[in-house]
């Protein structure tokens, strides 16, 4: 890792490694190793930040309260005004009249008009205590057709009508509702009941500005209607306002804090101002308030993952899914756990499933075709990384630097796929990740892409060299140094990883003091890196620069035994003999020795060849 990039070396063929890219230095000692031999398992590919595209795109859904949530607010307000239409009513009522009791000159209109309108609007209050609605609507009208200036007889009607509403909304007819809530606003601008009713026959249409009007209506007319803090404060959260939302939810916990929809809601607010930790208490409550809530289960298992707890996670997500088999999020959440946490059959398994449940989502294709590279299964992964490019390039205003991410993933896969092919005699796919690079290229122009499309023909070449298509070869060669010439002149990141490549495609073409160019200044900063130095020694051989491959070839041995420890030694021992440094060479048999005698047998036969 260094940077925002991480390096990888890539095998391309077992098979190719065993006949050319160790062959032990000729006897005579006249010449070394050619880079083309061992750099085929060690030219560069570069990921951006990590392996794996790990940040999640969620949906984008509103938060949204289900039926049941709704009709249960809409019972706790009734609960609400209820009681206060008991206890402390909020209009000045007529008195009751039974209607039985009504005296003669009522019922034969011989009485004044005004004082038939009120017995009128006190039976219109008996049979609103009643629940007769039909009824009491009959008498308010009346008494108000009777005397217009009856206040009583029309905040008793507009309470009825709101009563009626409300019913309505318990039974689920918001449509039906919304006329009478609407009616009983036109005899009491003030009817609390009616704003609120209202506020949930929009909350219900989907109209949330209207909702919030109307609730907020509710509260002006009376403050002491509690029950509406949440949700208001729901509605506001899923509008955007999240200080609002905040405010009315941590006052709604006075009242409801036994409430998992209420705990939910304050675990979202919480969430999204980064209090994660206070986020995940919510939904862990809400969770034990009401354990059939599958959106606190999956929103408690998000701020587990914020928190980088993903193995913690993995249960939550389980049982979210298990409530609802069809919840998409949840399933590739869960995915996404088992991947982090490095279970990657079951992630497997979890991709699947949520691929199943939306079979054009490009994150979970892509997190399968990750799982299959972890697998080996590097052409399965191609294809589910080329699908999932496909699907989200058709996305509007996609993310170019993420399908390119896509894209390069694909390449990767058919190059470690040659890796499998190549001992089989199967061809390898050097043309298709060529094609995918170039697709990444198009859409970012980043460095990153040109040293890994170098990479490809770098590699390409190579395949090309040993099927002895020259002029292929020589083709590719020239494309690779021009791909890797511009990764190597952007001064990016991968700049360096683009440097060793080209070292390697400078050393294929005979350009022996380009390669010395390329690697020097990598190995300068990188000395951890003992391919750049073994070829860097190497070129210097081969130019006849027999002290600095010597300096050079000599930090690469010191490191100990590792893939470069013996052919940098034999590399260093063909060095010193034409040095003549006896005292060196005997030290690099006695080091030969160690791991492989025969070869130290065979530098001490090539010293007294060379008379040392």
């Amino acid at each position: 890792m260094f940077g925002r990039m991480r390096r990888f070396r890539i095998v391309i063929s077992a098979f190719l490694a065993a006949a050319f890219w160790l062959t032990p230095v000729a006897a005579t000692a006249q010449d070394l190793v050619a880079i083309s031999s061992i750099t085929g398992g060690s030219s560069v590919f570069v990921f951006r930040s990590s392996s794996r595209q790990t940040k999640r795109f969620i949906s984008g859904a509103k938060p949204a309260r289900t039926k049941l949530q709704r009709l249960e607010s809409v019972k706790k307000i009734k609960r609400q005004f209820d009681t206060f239409a008991k206890t402390d009513p909020r209009r000045e009522k007529a008195k009751v009249v039974d209607p039985n009791k009504l005296p003669p000159g009522a019922e034969r209109n011989t009485m004044a008009a005004a004082a038939v309108s009120k017995l009128f609007a006190g039976v219109g209050e008996y049979y609103l205590e009643k629940g007769e609605f039909a009824q009491s609507f009959d008498f308010f009208r009346d008494a108000i057709r009777l005397d217009e200036t009856n206040l009583t007889a029309k905040t008793g009607f507009s309470e009825a009508l709101a009563t009626q509403g409300n019913d309505l909304l318990v039974k689920d007819k918001a449509k039906e509702a919304k006329a009478i809530f609407l009616e009983a606003l036109k005899y009491d601008p003030k009817n609390s009941a009616a704003y609120f009713g209202l506020g949930e026959v929009y909350a219900e249409l989907d109209e949330s500005a209207e909702a919030i009007a109307n609730y907020e209506k509710a509260l002006v007319a009376d403050k002491a209607l509690t029950e509406i803090y949440v949700p208001l404060g729901i509605l506001y959260f899923q509008a955007g306002n999240i200080v609002k939302a905040d405010e009315l939810l941590t006052k709604a916990l006075a009242s409801s804090a036994a409430s998992g929809e209420t705990q939910y809601f304050l675990g979202m607010v919480r969430a999204s101002q980064n209090r994660n930790e206070e986020a995940l208490a919510a939904f862990q409550k809400a969770k034990t308030l009401d354990p059939t809530y599958a959106d606190a289960y999956f929103n408690a298992a998000e701020t587990l993952v914020k928190l980088k707890r993903s193995k913690e996670a993995i249960p939550d997500y389980q049982k979210a899914v298990e409530l609802k088999p069809a919840y998409f999020d949840a399933a590739l959440g869960l995915a996404e756990a088992q991947y982090e946490s490095e279970n990657y059959a079951a992630a497997a398994t979890d991709f699947q499933t949520a691929s199943k449940l939306r079979n054009d989502n490009w994150q979970a294709l892509a997190g399968l075709g990750d799982t299959f590279i972890k697998a080996g299964k590097f052409n399965d992964a191609a294809a589910k990384f080329n699908l999932a490019a496909l699907f989200l390039t058709r996305l509007p205003d996609f993310d170019k630097t993420t399908a390119a991410d896509l894209y390069s993933k694909v390449g990767y896969s058919y190059g470690q796929q040659c890796e499998i092919d190549a001992p089989l005699f199967k061809p390898c796919q050097w043309s298709s990740a060529i094609k995918a690079l170039t697709k990444a290229i198009e859409l970012t122009n980043d460095p990153l892409d040109y040293t890994n499309l170098g990479w490809a023909y770098l590699n390409a070449s190579r395949v090309d060299m040993l099927a002895n298509r020259k002029p292929e070869q020589q083709a590719n060669l020239v494309l690779a140094k021009a791909a890797l010439e511009k990764a190597v002149s952007s001064n990016a990141v991968v700049a360096d990883s683009a440097a060793q490549n080209l070292g390697a495609v400078l050393n294929d073409m005979g350009d022996f003091a380009g390669t010395i160019v390329a690697l020097g200044k990598v190995y300068e900063r990188h000395p951890e890196w003992t391919f750049s130095g073994y070829a860097l020694g190497t070129a210097y051989f081969k130019v006849n620069d027999f002290a600095n491959a010597a300096r050079v070839l000599r930090s690469v041995a010191d490191r100990g035994p590792g893939t470069y420890y013996m052919p940098a030694l034999k590399n260093l021992g063909a060095t010193e003999i034409k040095r003549k440094n006896k005292k060196e060479l005997l030290k690099i048999v006695e080091e030969m020795r160690k791991i492989s005698p025969q070869d130290a047998v065979i530098l001490e036969q090539q010293m007294k060849l060379a008379k040392i």
